[in-house]
């Protein structure tokens, strides 16, 4: 699977309590809050450094059948972050609330992804940055009641902010690997040292 679970709920469906499918993992939960929230804030620029050097053609090169390409990856940690944002805000703001979800193979598909051009490749890596450095602020000022407060998923059932923050923390790492191993199938490595050696799923 590319990104986050493919959940096919469209975004406006918010009746109903969500039934877990799975169980959270619980991988993360000897990391400390400030170290998740670092490596969620350093995710934009690790991505910048991993395609700076990379032609139109490198970026889009499908390397892998039936796999994202390195732009494909791009624009979708994007729009993962635009759900992302809006879920942090509304377990901040509200009383378990439902949280959207979205299909991510349909909005690669319908926002064409693969023909991104290089200034909106430029716009979007931006946009990822912007809206996790806005979020990240908010994070940091969550009390520690606040870190347990709670929205329910589609996938994973009720879920506490800490493990939003895990999820998303890991979700960056995630792609950016993705990215590394695209790259060195290019023949053109670069070494980055992962910030979450282990993945959530």
């Amino acid at each position: 699977m590319q990104g986050l679970t493919v959940l096919r709920m469209n975004v406006g469906e918010t009746s109903g309590v969500a039934s877990a499918v799975h169980p959270f993992p619980d991988l993360y939960r000897a990391k400390s809050t400030e170290s998740l929230l670092t490596t969620y804030e350093a995710a934009p620029q690790r991505f910048a450094r991993a395609i700076e050097d990379l032609s139109p053609e490198e970026l889009s090169r499908r390397v892998l059948p039936g796999k994202w390409t390195i732009r494909e990856i791009v624009a979708h940690v994007a729009d993962s972050e635009l759900f992302g944002a809006l879920r942090f805000r509304l377990v901040l703001s509200q009383s378990r609330p439902p949280l959207p979800a979205y299909d991510q193979d349909r909005f690669a598909g319908a926002l064409a992804y693969a023909e991104y051009d290089s200034a909106l490749l430029a716009d979007t890596l931006d946009l990822f940055g912007r809206l996790r450095s806005v979020t990240s602020r908010l994070l940091r000022r969550a009390t520690d009641a606040a870190w347990s407060r709670t929205g329910d998923h589609r996938e994973w059932g009720e879920m506490t902010l800490r493990q939003l923050l895990e999820l998303y923390a890991d979700h960056g790492e995630r792609h950016l690997s993705q990215i590394l191993e695209r790259r060195r199938a290019i023949g053109r490595p670069v070494v980055m040292e992962p910030l979450l050696p282990e993945r959530l799923y």
